[in-house]
């Protein structure tokens, strides 16, 4: 059975890297397990950029991983087990999650997962270690990542993420206009805001935009992170991906 770690240190809430986002597994029709269906009450949902993630809503579990092949399948769903049953046994750290977490398994092997716990509704990722238990990691960075490495199974954006990507554009010009030291140009903004912008028009017009918004929002959030850059080929590539 898996025990699972983490790829970054347990309790580290230092700054992450302009886009830094776990590894899709793309689908690739030639592959071996590629005629294989989608198990039962698991959906195949596409990124943005065109890579596959799958979400299990009874389970609450969203996975880059070919969970088509069954060998991968049962990895997953074991490092699952063994992350909840580690959060219920020590401090009951389970009872104290909000109603709508949702678990992320991520470079799954038979001996270890990447593991994320995040609340939509509370805009929170959280953490576990054996000394403290269950707690939120204190940079909004985290949960930030998540909205942008898994944007496409719900069909809204989580709660109050629009209104404050939206105001984060506004102050981000306004200290920008005014030479304050910030981790994109003013050039960089103004191409969020179009791209942004683009979006929206799009979605008055009936077109389903949620997961392409979400890693908008989810990958340059917030935009007042000191340690946070991106170069003008980053964000160029990012907004090419988008495919709107």
């Amino acid at each position: 059975m898996p025990s699972p770690t983490r790829l970054r240190a347990e309790g580290d809430d230092s700054p992450m890297q302009f886009i830094e986002t776990t590894r899709y597994q793309r689908f690739s029709p030639t592959g071996e397990t590629s005629n294989l269906p989608v198990p039962s009450s698991w959906e195949q949902f596409e990124h943005p950029n065109g890579d596959i993630y799958y979400y299990n809503r009874g389970l609450r579990l969203i996975t880059p991983e070919n969970i088509r092949d069954p060998t991968m399948l049962r990895f997953v769903l074991e490092a699952r087990d063994d992350h909840l049953r580690c959060l219920d046994d020590r401090f009951s750290s389970i009872r104290k999650l909000p109603d709508d977490w949702e678990l992320t398994l991520s470079d799954v092997t038979d001996e270890v997962a990447v593991i994320g716990m995040y609340s939509r509704k509370l805009g929170v990722a959280y953490d576990w270690t054996e000394e403290r238990g269950l707690v939120a990691k204190t940079s909004p960075e985290y949960f930030w990542s998540h909205v942008a490495e898994y944007p496409s199974h719900h069909t809204e954006l989580p709660p109050n993420t629009e209104e404050a990507f939206a105001q984060a554009l506004a102050s981000a010009k306004i200290a920008v206009t005014g030479g304050a030291i910030f981790p994109f140009s003013e050039t960089q903004i103004d191409q969020m805001t179009e791209r942004y912008d683009h979006l929206k028009a799009l979605q008055a017009q009936g077109k389903q935009v949620t997961p392409a918004l979400g890693w908008l929002m989810g990958a340059v959030m917030p935009l007042d992170a000191v340690e946070k850059t991106c170069s003008d080929e980053q964000l160029g590539v990012m907004m090419l991906k988008m495919r709107f």
